[in-house]
C-alpha cells in the first residue's frame, strides 16, 4: 500500500463510527501504531482463542468469521467487507481472546489498530466512550434483527430480505445488484445449506422475478420480491 492510498484508507476509518468520536490529535496517536496486512484468498487473520490485542478495518476484499464445530464442519457467523470493522467488542473483556477465526475470502488488505492504545484514548474522554457505546448497540440491535429474521423466517423469507438489503435505495420497477460475496457464503450466513439457496434463487428465476449472470443479478419486478419479506 502506497503512503498516499495509506492515508485515503486512514481518513476513510476516520468517518466510521468507531473513530469519529475521535479529535484528530487523538486519531493522530492512534493510526501511528497502524498496520496494513495484505492477506491471499484462504489465509487467516485471527484464530480463536488467540489473545486479542488487535481489531481490524477491512481496506479491501472480504473476510468470513466462523467457527468450527465439533465435527469439523465450518459455521459461518458473519462476512465483513469493505469498510467493515472485525473484533473490536472483543477488546473490552476482561480476558481479551478471539471467540472465532477469521479468514480472507478472497485477496483482501486490512488495517490493524492497536486495542491498548485505543482504550487509553478512550479513558481519557467520557464523550468518546459514550459515542462509542452509542455505535456498538446500533451493531448489536443490527445483529438482533438479524437473529429474528434467522429463527422466525422461513427460508424464502430470508432470501427475500436478503436481496432486498442489496437494493439502491432509490431503485425503480426493476434494478441491478451485485451478490457480495460467493453464494455458498450467502447461504451459510443465512442458516441454510446451499442447496437450499440454490433452489430459492432457481424458483425466483422461474418466476420471472430475477434474472442470474454470476454475481450480478437483475431484479425485474422489485415490488414483488419485496413481498416475499
Amino acid at each position: 500500500m502506497s503512503p498516499s492510498e495509506l492515508e485515503q484508507a486512514l481518513q476513510k476509518a476516520h468517518q466510521h463510527p468507531l473513530f469519529n468520536a475521535l479529535n484528530p490529535e487523538q486519531f493522530h496517536r492512534l493510526e501511528e501504531r497502524v498496520r496494513v496486512i495484505d492477506l491471499a484468498a484462504g489465509e487467516s487473520l485471527f484464530r480463536q482463542g488467540e489473545q486479542a490485542e488487535r481489531f481490524y478495518m477491512v481496506v479491501r476484499g472480504t473476510m468470513k468469521v466462523f467457527r468450527l464445530s465439533s465435527d469439523g464442519q465450518e459455521k459461518i457467523i458473519e462476512v465483513i467487507g469493505s469498510g467493515e470493522t472485525l473484533a473490536e467488542a472483543v477488546m473490552f473483556l476482561d480476558k481479551p481472546a478471539y471467540p472465532a477465526n477469521a479468514d480472507a475470502v478472497e485477496a483482501s488488505q486490512v488495517l490493524v489498530f492497536s486495542s491498548q492504545v485505543y482504550k487509553s484514548l478512550l479513558a481519557e474522554s467520557s464523550d468518546c466512550c459514550f459515542k462509542v457505546m452509542a455505535a456498538l448497540a446500533i451493531r448489536l440491535h443490527s445483529r438482533l434483527k438479524e437473529i429474528e429474521t434467522l429463527t422466525l423466517q422461513n427460508a424464502r423469507h430470508r432470501v427475500g430480505r436478503f436481496l432486498c438489503s442489496l437494493l439502491p435505495p432509490d431503485c425503480g420497477e426493476q434494478s441491478e445488484i451485485q451478490l457480495p460475496v460467493a453464494k455458498r457464503l450467502i447461504a451459510a450466513r443465512l442458516a441454510m445449506q446451499p442447496e437450499t439457496f440454490s433452489r430459492i434463487m432457481h424458483d425466483l428465476k422461474e418466476r420471472q422475478l430475477v434474472e442470474v449472470h454470476g454475481r450480478k443479478l437483475l431484479i425485474r419486478d422489485v415490488a414483488a420480491l419485496q413481498q416475499l419479506t
